[in-house]
């Protein structure tokens, strides 16, 4: 099986920073549901409770799924234990 993607590239380092520099209250604003951030992790791209709506809403804006990085903003609240 080939895995290899050489059209999708691996998250470099920035994006991770960006991502723990993203305002926590802001964040929240997404509790429960899907989102997708940026390629650099600094912004959200877009967010809906449903997966495939958010699929959806990416393909109308014009934003490649493929090149961005989903995520899920747990419910505010809900607790980890980790």
């Amino acid at each position: 099986m080939n895995t290899s993607r050489p059209d999708l590239p691996w998250l470099e380092p920035i994006f991770f920073e960006n991502q723990r520099r993203f305002p926590r209250g802001e964040l929240l604003r997404y509790a429960g549901q899907h989102i997708a951030w940026s390629w650099d992790g600094a912004r959200i791209l877009a967010s809906d409770p449903d997966p495939v709506a958010l699929d959806k809403k990416l393909r109308a804006a014009g934003i490649d799924p493929a090149q961005v990085v989903y995520d899920y903003v747990d419910a505010s609240d809900v607790t980890s234990l980790l």
